[in-house]
């Protein structure tokens, strides 16, 4: 029980400072909780090797920070280098869980969109306006457009 006890609070501690500090570039998920800000190569390992910042994004744990717009923003803001690169194939982690957050039940159409529409889509390096961009995408798209249920 004693060790259960200090690792809670050593992983409290390393969330409020991480939370303080911001999120480096391997984005919100149990390696920014573990590993903070300061070692992006664990941090983005222990990221990428389960499904923990996907469901740190949809139950806004993990310092993955609030849903809906502002979620779907910070998301791109953290990841989008990797984002970028997953939209242009059509496919990837990235894009699956913009898809989980956006409510698309086709992944797979999803990322053909984003991978059809590239070059509107990245015209700007600001968060925000590629978020604006894939809603407004979402919805130009028909079969998205029915099926995606959270896309502003």
């Amino acid at each position: 029980m004693k060790s259960l006890l200090t690792i809670a609070l050593v992983l409290m501690g390393t969330s409020a400072y991480a939370a303080t500090a911001g999120i480096g570039p391997a984005g919100c998920g149990l390696g920014n909780v573990v590993f903070g800000k300061d070692n992006q190569v664990l941090a983005a390992t222990t990221n990428g090797t389960s499904a923990n910042q996907t469901f740190g994004i949809t139950s806004g744990t993990l310092n993955c920070g609030p849903g809906g717009m502002a979620g779907m923003n910070m998301f791109i803001e953290n990841n989008q280098v990797a984002l970028e690169n997953d939209a242009a194939r059509g496919q990837g982690e990235t894009v699956a869980t913009l898809a989980s957050m956006m409510g698309c039940q086709d992944v797979n159409a999803f990322g053909s969109t984003l991978k059809s529409n590239y070059s509107e889509i990245f015209t700007s390096k600001d968060a925000k306006v590629i978020g604006h961009s894939i809603r407004e995408t979402v919805k130009k798209d028909e079969r998205l457009a029915r099926t995606c249920q959270h896309i502003g």
